[in-house]
């Protein structure tokens, strides 16, 4: 074992946690949405979601005890948006038009098969 990955056992650790992809097709406007759950315990959990090889990720630390998949149907697609804009990312109308699309296909698709 090298000095660094020694080093680096020190403090990393794995755990595996509980994800659900899905893959939305045929939106309009946009190509394949892939869109990644991560529940990591009670009321804790993320997304990802990545669209033309751009993502975007949440995380929330208290859905009042639902899923991440559960939490992200409840929400409107505004919220969504606004919560998966990357700090630091410049705001134009293009981009959150096209990121708005992205959460309104998401909650679609959800409810749809909810």
């Amino acid at each position: 074992m090298t000095a660094v990955a020694a080093w680096f056992s020190n403090f990393m650790t794995t755990e595996q946690i509980k994800t659900e992809t899905i893959v939305i097709k045929g939106a309009p406007a946009l190509d394949p949405v892939t869109v990644v759950f991560r529940d990591e315990g009670p009321s804790r959990g993320g997304i990802l979601v990545e669209c033309y090889g751009k993502a975007w990720a949440a995380f929330w630390g208290g859905m009042g005890g639902k899923t991440v998949r559960e939490f992200v149907a409840s929400c409107d697609a505004d919220y969504l948006a606004t919560k998966l804009w990357r700090d630091g990312e410049k705001r134009t109308k293009q981009a959150e038009a096209h990121l708005l699309r992205i959460t309104t296909a998401i909650r679609g698709a959800l409810l749809e098969n909810s």
